[in-house]
């Protein structure tokens, strides 16, 4: 059965590769606009907020030194709320900058994965046509799952404040304590993130978004899901990894030079790892689809479905 499993996950990674192909040249523009926008974004991001922080920091060490009754602390305190006020609309308008963009690419990177593990070719005005029809329904479905993820956390952190509470006096239980439920909190948060990143998929391929694309993709996973999250494991522990390592080297590293390379370095790499996750679970959908016997649509074309076979009476004419 494990072995069944590990197969099938393993199938799923060379599919996803394998498939590239088809539509090479498409996935390979895609993705080539979507890391000049990403380090683009985090270029200008870096480059705006760096002197914002700076001025931020500044009047900040500077203000409890001056006189509260006095006009310059006034003058520095307004400085500080203006820079904040710089920083939060700043930051604001990337994140959704770079929201409007992922969503927009992953809606591409999808149905050009669907399209080719279908074999079939597809044009760029079609691909554009696709994608904006989808994109309201990933939209829908990228926000449920946002609530969804905060309500969890919420709840997950909850969980770990009410132990910290009540048991604060016996340090060993307590970190024992803490401990198991990381791990159940951590777990049910892998659990759940199949679904949540099937569903998206969901939403593009199928007419369904928000909580029912939610509900098709936990029955669609099932028997499934152990495949599913060792692709999600795979995929996501390496930017772990990278934004671990870009900690260590911001601290080590004094040249802007060797920064802004490891940046635009990680960056891509972060971004070509989300690819191919959306590209494995496209492959997972199809798979889980076969495994369930059902219609495999793509945007409204059937390309498989259950045939029932009725036996012909040979006594007819």
């Amino acid at each position: 059965m494990t072995f069944n499993k590990l197969q099938g996950f393993l199938e799923i990674l060379t599919t996803s590769i394998k498939i590239m192909s088809k539509n090479g040249k498409l996935v390979a523009m895609v993705t080539s606009i979507y890391l000049i926008i990403s380090n683009l974004f985090v270029f200008l991001n870096t480059s705006t907020v760096k002197p914002v922080i700076f001025d931020f920091i500044t009047k900040a060490i500077e203000l409890p030194y001056l006189d509260l009754q006095g006009p310059l602390f006034y003058q520095v305190l307004g400085g500080i709320q203006k820079d904040v006020k710089t920083l939060l609309g700043v930051e604001l308008a990337f994140v959704l900058a770079f929201f409007a963009t992922s969503i927009f690419v992953q809606a591409a990177i999808i149905l050009l994965t669907g399209i080719s593990y279908k074999d079939k070719k597809i044009f760029p005005k079609d691909l554009i046509t696709r994608v904006l029809q989808a994109l309201t329904r990933l939209f829908v479905t990228c926000f449920y799952v946002t609530l969804m993820r905060v309500g969890f956390f919420s709840i997950g952190l909850m969980a770990l404040i009410f132990p910290a509470i009540m048991i604060s006096t016996h340090k060993i239980v307590l970190e024992v304590t803490i401990w198991v439920l990381v791990i159940l909190v951590t777990c049910l948060f892998l659990y759940f993130s199949v679904v949540w990143v099937l569903s998206l998929v969901v939403s593009v391929l199928e007419e369904c978004s928000g909580i029912e694309a939610l509900g098709k993709a936990e029955r669609l996973v099932k028997g499934k899901k152990l495949e599913g999250l060792l692709v999600f494991l795979l995929l996501n522990l390496p930017s772990f990894v990278f934004f671990q390592v870009s900690k260590k080297m911001n601290v080590v590293i004094q040249s802007e030079l060797t920064q802004a390379f490891l940046m635009f370095f990680l960056t891509s790499c972060t971004c070509l790892l989300g690819i191919f996750v959306f590209q494995a679970y496209t492959v997972l959908y199809f798979v889980c689809k076969k495994n369930h016997g059902e219609e495999i649509e793509l945007q409204g074309s059937i390309e498989y479905s259950r045939i029932s076979v009725v036996p012909i009476d040979e006594d007819l004419p």
